[in-house]
């Protein structure tokens, strides 16, 4: 017997009256509590209402929500989908020792949390590159000068 939940939560999933009260509350200064059959009031934690508001904002874009726990597994193949590279690309990586993985059988597996590490690392190096390109052309004086993209006809 599968225990297997569906995660996925999507704009059409509520109702648009029951969407736009649900945006008017959330989206105030105040948190919104959790109320027991016993008459018990709980404040939402920050976290919790954090992720709540960002639930809110993404159904008020029309976009689809989906959770996923930190240890799912992906596949080389959906590993290289979510980071939008190649399955060979991911490959050498895994085997350089870049992101962790492990075996089930004969297939490697990725989890989810080392896919995002690994994402977050590569965007901060990213983005060191592009300031120091930056801080370079800051101070050879080129950086706000215009540089005409077409060529005059004399190179070749």
């Amino acid at each position: 017997m599968s225990t297997y939940v569906e995660n996925r939560f999507g704009p059409s999933d509520l109702a648009p009256e029951e969407q736009s009260r649900i945006e008017s509350l959330v989206l105030r200064e105040v948190r919104p509590v959790l109320l027991t059959k016993g008459g018990d009031v709980l404040e939402l934690p920050k976290a919790l209402n954090d992720l709540f508001v960002a639930v809110v904002e993404a159904m008020k874009r029309k976009e689809a929500v989906f959770l996923m726990h930190e240890n799912e597994t992906f596949t080389t193949q959906a590993a290289a989908n979510f980071l939008g590279v190649s399955r060979q690309y991911i490959v050498r990586l895994l085997e350089k020792g870049t992101i962790p993985f492990h075996h089930a059988g004969t297939h490697r597996r990725v989890f989810f949390k080392d896919l995002v590490r690994y994402q977050q690392e590569r965007s901060k190096a990213r983005k060191a590159v592009l300031d120091a390109m930056t801080d370079e052309a800051v101070k050879a004086g080129v950086y706000d000068r215009y540089v005409p993209l077409e060529r005059d006809g004399s190179e070749k």
